[in-house]
């Protein structure tokens, strides 16, 4: 039974796996204009009765014009930017993403990709309030000139850019490919009927995205999601960051901050003995200071740059401003290569890594990586692992469906033979 329309268009067999409009916040940072102007002009409109009723001028249809000119324009914005927000829909379905925009009386635009022409999808959480209430922008890069479609704020971002990921991957393990002609001809010439098609991989709308947790512990991961992005290590990926002379350069400055504030201390002591009017206004500093480096190393450590069995993720996080996420998977890079620039890297062993993807993806860059010849070789090691896997699976696939057409031929001739 098909389940209930959601969208216009929908296909009959079509399932719905993720259906949102943009955030909450989103609506409010629209409505605080119109708000504002209806304020100031319902407080014009209420001074200005004032200012008539005591010159004893109040007749009924100046009072009431004077209120519709306050309350129209303001009311009306807003009501408008609420239909506004109300309109867009962001949908993800088993066969495709679609990204409605209408805007009423004006224009109304759809736009859709299917799932096997997706190449990439990242995620970003620009700003304090985005990572604090958790959504954000998924960006998806589509192949030929279906070009790039933006789901604007919606929530949970990286949820939906893993379980988009998770359909393609899906999709594109259900896809068969083309069949031998020679096996195809002996099919027909025998008269066999074709085989059946494999199950499809487990539906996605069977995932979980979020585990019943206590509220104590839901801050916690607020917080910690504000702070460090959050991974899944695996026993067989490889996470590296950037080189510790970027983390050095970058704590530079809170480190002469502790050594100056250090001398400041040492010199009020020894000039006029413990005193609280120095200590407790060094301390306050101190831990200012503290923070300052603090945070430097937690943004040093944010970006992450990961390679697993079949994909890359480049991940930059600002700790409470900031995320931007990209994956694609291995059998999008082409070619990879990397560059020591510069007497200090050459020394030190760092450069950068580059990875060149098919497509519109674009490159990814591994900035500042320690020893980049070594992870140009990892890389490179988990390609061909990767193409060696499709290869036995292709191999496999085929040697399973010619040993079916051999057996079905022997019970053939046998049963002719019989007869």
């Amino acid at each position: 039974m098909a389940e209930k329309e959601l969208f216009p268009g929908q296909g009959r067999d079509e399932k719905v796996i993720i259906y949102e409009r943009r955030h909450w916040f989103t609506l409010i940072q629209w409505l605080w204009r119109p708000f504002t102007l209806l304020l100031i002009s319902l407080l014009a409109a209420w001074g200005l009765t004032r200012l008539l009723r005591g010159a004893h001028v109040s007749p009924f249809p100046t009072l009431a014009l004077l209120w519709a000119i306050a309350v129209v324009p303001g009311l009306s914005w807003t009501i408008w930017r609420f239909l506004d927000w109300g309109n867009d829909r962001y949908i993800v379905t088993d066969q495709r993403v679609i990204h409605i925009e209408k805007k009423y009386f004006i224009r109304e635009e759809r736009r859709a990709a299917p799932l096997g022409m997706i190449q990439d999808v990242s995620a970003e959480m620009p700003g304090i309030m985005a990572n604090l209430l958790y959504f954000g922008d998924v960006i998806i890069q589509t192949a030929g000139t279906l070009g790039t479609i933006r789901f604007a704020g919606i929530p949970k971002p990286r949820k939906a850019q893993v379980q988009i990921m998770t359909l393609v991957a899906q999709a594109r393990g259900a896809e068969q490919p083309k069949k031998d002609e020679a096996l195809e001809t002996v099919r027909k010439i025998v008269g066999w009927p074709p085989p059946e098609p494999k199950p499809l991989p487990p539906a996605a709308e069977g995932l979980r995205w979020e585990s019943e947790k206590p509220r104590r512990e839901q801050l916690w991961v607020m917080f910690k999601r504000m702070l460090v992005p959050v991974v899944a290590f695996g026993k067989n990926q490889k996470v590296w960051r950037k080189h510790w002379w970027v983390l050095l350069k970058e704590a530079v400055s809170p480190l002469l901050a502790l050594a100056l504030l250090f001398v400041l201390w040492l010199s009020a002591s020894v000039v006029f003995g413990p005193s609280l009017w120095f200590d407790v206004p060094l301390g306050i500093s101190w831990a200012v200071v503290f923070v300052w480096l603090l945070w430097r190393v937690i943004d040093w450590r944010n970006d992450l740059y990961v390679l697993t069995d079949d994909r890359v993720v480049d991940i930059e996080k600002v700790p409470f401003r900031y995320e931007h996420r990209r994956e694609a998977s291995l059998d999008k890079i082409q070619d990879v290569s990397y560059l020591q620039e510069g007497f200090l890297a050459k020394t030190l062993d760092f450069g950068n890594v580059r990875l060149e993807t098919a497509g519109e993806i674009g490159a990814f860059t591994f900035d500042y990586v320690p020893h980049p010849k070594e992870v140009q070789v990892e890389i490179f090691r988990r390609l061909e692992q990767f193409r060696a896997r499709a290869w036995q699976e292709e191999k496999r696939r085929r040697q399973e469906e010619f040993l079916e057409l051999l057996a079905r031929y022997h019970q053939g001739v046998s049963e002719s033979g019989d007869a």
